[in-house]
């Protein structure tokens, strides 16, 4: 008789999987946001920047446009803060990198917007309405939001 085959350890999201929803949400949210920095993560400043498609995208620059996101969503949008007060906003939607962007830098820029994602969200239960600059507020939780 065969040995045991060893079972591997449980992944992220299957520890969550009888959590609630809050907890399913934000730990599949951060097992993306970890996949796109193992992408990242020991890659030379010349990968970083080396195109795959016909388009100018780039590994650094997808890692720079989600950085990005993660700042206007969650700090301006979620949290309410002011732009002005997140820097001056990138070129191109974060997607051109400057010749200051390095990989290490990249992926820096991109932990402290998630971790400061992490701490607005943290703020916030899953029925709190907040309004969008454009589209105001919407139902939400059940309730209606004014």
């Amino acid at each position: 008789m065969a040995p045991p085959r060893p079972v591997p350890p449980l992944a992220p999201d299957e520890l969550v999987s009888t959590g609630g929803e809050r907890q399913v949400l934000e730990a599949f949210l951060d097992l993306y946001r970890d996949i796109l920095k193992r992408k990242l993560t020991g890659l030379s400043d010349q990968q970083v920047r080396q195109r795959h498609v016909t388009s100018q995208t780039t590994l650094g620059g997808l890692v720079k446009h989600l950085a990005g996101v993660e700042r206007e969503w969650f700090q301006v949008v979620l949290a309410g803060r002011s732009d002005d007060g997140l820097g001056e906003p990138p070129q191109d939607d974060g997607w051109a990198l400057s010749g200051d962007d390095t990989a290490d830098s990249l992926l820096a820029g991109y932990e402290r917007a998630c971790a400061a994602s992490r701490l607005a969200a943290s703020g916030f239960s899953l029925d709190d309405c907040v309004p969008h600059p454009r589209m105001g507020r919407s139902r939400c939780g059940g309730s209606t939001c004014t």
